[in-house]
């Protein structure tokens, strides 16, 4: 009887390896998941990740960073495989050495050290202007080159070998206070080779090379299911030994931007054809008591951003703080939140995801004062108005919004609302991007199918009066945030004039805003040079405080992140800077889906 007993198990272990081993054959890479991701995305330069949430969560599924940092903001492993810091006093030499792991990039070029060096070098470089910056003036010559008092050439970074990076450091530093700085999108390593040949290298997504889990597939927003993102096939693969699957499991991402999003949601998780399975965009038209239900079920977390307002000072009447200030305390921030639903008004600036570094239990929300208020003082600020002798009937001026947002637009609405309530004469202005035309040999027009973004160009050049964005950390310090507004650690550039001896002198630009106040540059210069944590943290507690009684910078509301997942959906994880990673995604009866919505035929299951 036993020996029968044995013989059934052994039997019926041997069919469940079967059923377990079995494929669909060579046609089954993995599976189609339908998601909406974001808005549309038209450029994948990670540098331009930072004024829109929406941007920075496709850049961070296609590029790879040497750290990355998990929802909490504290550091994990990504491709540095290991690294040691090196303090020698007597030779004051103070360097972090990094060591890679091997991967490749999607067209099967090695990732090398030279590719993460060369994303610090044109961080720093001269054609470009960027707040992250701020975050690597620890670095030597980093603050001296900024300054146009150096040579981006002598930047503390070098290549030691293929997979050696080093970064020498002006002196000692904390390390567990930089390793978080190495998590940003911003140092996402990159071509140079792809990069300083082609202009519009992040545009096309066939012109991409990508070293994250995943490529993008195919971009055409008019279609259905025209945008797609498809495993990385050489993201830390062995090709000739891993399965194609090892370190990615969906094999491809499959997202509609032509059918409405509200209908979208209706189908979600449903056993329809066209059915999502994830979601980490709900549109705005889909945020109503109608879908109810279904929004139940949205895990909602606090984002590494906050949505702000910069007014031009080089501009009337935005010169003047008393009306930068009335501005702010004109708008109903409450019901701001409301209408975006997803959303908490602004007491402050710094976002709600920083962590308090002093004390890494907490945020620095949590610690930091809120000086704003969130519900309208409309004859405060008219009084405000008064006593600076601004009649607010002579000016106009516009607020920009990004077109592509249409929670941007919406804010944007009530915003000049508000502001008409003062009496200024306030318009709407939505930029959107446009097709990048390019000329044949006869000088007519030819279409490149590249397109760019006529509100991110206002933006980076401060061609605006008032302009929206999401001001999105460039890593999970308060540092980050509130530095860039100092205007050394502006990362704007500089100027450049001719003394009366012919000599050229280098002048510093202040925030794209044009604020510079001695006493906010001074606060930040301490804090950068502040080692102890928490007397680091009250400095910067103190600097917020300044910034938002000089108010260059409105917060309006504080942004959330909102996720919906199918049951049939497992393995997404969320990280500080996307609240999903889907590398180890796994959907549940995926072959069947896929088969259902056409991805796969059946002659190819048979």
């Amino acid at each position: 009887m036993m020996k029968r007993i044995v013989a059934l198990v052994l039997s019926l272990v041997c069919v469940l390896l079967c059923f377990a081993g079995c494929s669909h054959g060579e046609n089954d890479k993995g599976a189609y998941i339908r998601m909406y991701l974001s808005e549309p995305v038209y450029d994948f330069d990670p540098l331009n990740a930072f004024d829109n949430q929406a941007t920075l969560q496709i850049v961070s599924l296609i590029y790879e960073g040497l750290f990355a940092a998990d929802d909490d903001g504290d550091v994990d492993g990504a491709l540095v495989d290991e690294y040691e810091y090196v303090a020698d006093e007597d030779k004051n030499v103070y360097k972090l050495i990094l060591t890679l792991k091997e991967t490749h990039w999607s067209d099967g070029v090695q990732l090398t050290a030279s590719d993460a060096q060369y994303a610090f070098l044109r961080l720093f470089s001269s054609s470009v202007s960027h707040p992250a910056t701020a975050m690597l003036f620890d670095i030597k010559n980093a603050k001296s080159i900024a300054a146009g008092d150096d040579s981006v050439d002598h930047l503390g970074v070098s290549v030691a070998d293929p997979l050696t990076l080093e970064i020498e450091f002006e002196g000692d530093i904390d390390i567990d206070t930089f390793l978080p700085v190495l998590t940003s999108p911003a140092l996402y390593p990159l071509r140079a080779d792809k990069i300083d040949t082609n202009k519009n290298w992040s545009k096309f997504g066939n012109d991409l090379v990508c070293s994250g889990p995943f490529i993008v597939n195919a971009m055409d927003y008019t279609a259905k299911d025209g945008f797609m993102l498809e495993r990385n096939g050489y993201y830390y693969r062995d090709r000739a030994k891993d399965d194609v699957d090892e370190y990615v499991t969906p094999f491809r991402i499959v997202v509609d931007y032509k059918t409405p999003g509200a209908e979208q949601l209706a189908k979600f998780n449903s056993k329809e054809a066209g059915a999502l399975y994830y979601l980490n965009y709900i549109p705005l038209s889909a945020r109503t008591d109608e879908n109810a239900e279904i929004l139940k079920k949205l895990d909602v977390t606090a984002s590494n951003s906050t949505h702000v307002y910069y007014m031009n000072q080089a501009v009337a009447p935005f010169d003047n703080a008393s009306v930068r200030n009335a501005l702010s305390l004109a708008l109903d921030r409450e019901a701001i939140a409301n209408a975006i639903v997803y959303a908490e008004a602004a007491g402050s600036l710094v976002p709600q995801s920083i962590l308090y570094r002093a004390d890494r239990s907490t945020t620095f929300r949590d610690k930091a004062v809120e000086h704003l208020v969130t519900s309208p003082k409309l004859e405060e600020a008219k009084q405000l108005l008064a006593d600076a002798k601004i009649k607010a009937s002579d000016y106009s001026f516009t607020l920009t919004v990004n077109a592509q947002s249409e929670e941007h637009v919406k804010m944007g609405e009530l915003a000049v609302a508000a502001w008409k309530q003062l009496g200024f004469k306030v318009t709407l202005n939505k930029l959107d991007v446009y097709e990048i035309l390019e000329k044949d040999d006869k000088g007519r027009d030819v279409h490149t199918g590249a397109y760019s973004s006529a509100y991110r160009e206002a933006l980076q050049s401060g061609s605006f009066d008032v302009i929206a964005l999401d001001l999105v950390s460039t890593s999970p310090t308060a540092f980050s945030y509130l530095a860039p507004f100092a205007k050394a650690y502006s990362g704007n550039g500089y100027s450049t004039t001719v003394d009366a001896e012919g000599k050229t002198v280098y002048t510093l630009n202040p925030h794209v805003t044009g604020y510079d106040s001695e006493e906010f540059n001074a606060k930040i210069d301490a804090a950068a040079a502040e080692k102890k944590e928490k007397k680091r943290a009250a400095l910067l507690e103190e600097a917020e405080e300044i910034l938002l009684k000089d108010m260059p910078v409105i917060p309006v509301v504080y942004n959330k992140n909102t996720t919906l997942k199918s049951s049939k959906l497992s393995g997404v994880k969320a990280g500080f800077y996307t609240p999903s990673i889907f590398t180890k995604a796994k959907l549940s009866g995926y072959w069947k889906i896929a088969l259902r919505d056409g991805f796969v035929s059946t002659e190819e299951e048979e």
